[in-house]
């Protein structure tokens, strides 16, 4: 049977976030087995940039629920995740997830790229900020397989699971029961959406004064052309590194690892460089 894990990072139970997994979760075959995890209630550090999940093979030394949430994933078929838009980016604890999911980059092969979709509420129109490109981080870091990354306008306790929002639920739990992301979802018309990366979707773009465009989020490259329709992205298949591709992420490791190694060859010379910095003291220390 095919399984399916919901996270959730909202502090409101019953909330936006959490109502929009349940429903998805209710779209899903009834046969499925499916789970859930609130974010919120993990017990997530830090990461405290030591390192030592570098070179491959190596593991986090932090001992927390980081474990709990990358079982669920390799051991599901279908991942859904949902959020809110904080202050125009990702909530505190997927932020902190973000951080620590370096310690897995190099294991990226080990995880079977399950099909994800994400929901992502925001308060008030135009307010969505940077949370779509926060999701299609998190979910490229998770090694997982986006088959959209959706914001809804969703206010109120139960706004993401009615009207025009439901329909929106309800296509993406489509979407994610077969696998596929040419499914028609709602959304705005072509005209009211902004222009997006063609590699990743992202709307996260440099945009240079020849027009060449890279995306900020997957590092894929286009050009920005004008015709009779207006603006449009056209992608450079020749140019597309992508921070997320096996080789980039392979690459990735690759470079920690030698400045590491740096690092431990240099660390008397670096510590000597510090400590001409340690005094005056000008730190504030919160009181007892």
């Amino acid at each position: 049977t095919m399984r399916v894990v919901g996270l959730v990072s909202s502090p409101r139970k019953g909330g936006n976030s959490e109502l929009a997994v349940k429903e998805m979760m209710n779209c899903l075959p009834a046969d499925w087995e499916k789970v859930m995890l609130r974010l919120n209630e993990l017990n997530i550090q830090d990461c405290n940039a030591c390192y030592k999940c570098v070179p491959a093979g190596a593991k986090c030394p932090i001992k927390d629920d980081l474990d709990l949430i990358i079982r669920n994933i390799k051991h599901s078929d279908k991942v859904i995740i949902a959020f809110p838009a904080y202050i125009f980016t990702a909530p505190g604890p997927v932020k902190t997830i973000m951080d620590r999911l370096i310690s897995i980059t190099s294991d990226h092969r080990t995880f079977p790229k399950s099909d994800c979709v994400m929901v992502l509420p925001y308060g008030m129109a135009g307010w969505d900020g940077m949370i779509k490109e926060d999701a299609i981080v998190l979910a490229n870091k998770l090694h997982l397989n986006l088959l959209d990354a959706r914001p809804i306008l969703a206010t109120l306790p139960g706004d993401s699971v009615q009207g025009e929002n439901l329909e929106i639920i309800r296509g993406l739990a489509k979407m994610l029961e077969e696998g596929r992301n040419d499914i028609p979802v709602p959304g705005p018309d072509a005209a009211d959406s902004p222009l997006t990366c063609p590699h990743c979707s992202s709307t996260a773009m440099k945009i240079y004064p020849d027009g060449r465009l890279r995306c900020s989020v997957c590092g894929g490259t286009a050009s920005l052309s004008a015709g009779d329709g207006g603006f449009s992205v056209n992608a450079d298949a020749e140019d597309h590194p992508g921070y997320f591709t096996e080789q980039s992420l392979d690459e990735h490791i690759d470079y920690l690892t030698e400045k590491k190694n740096l690092f431990i060859q240099n660390v008397r010379s670096i510590k000597e460089l510090q400590a001409g910095y340690e005094e005056p003291d000008r730190w504030i220390h919160p009181e007892n």
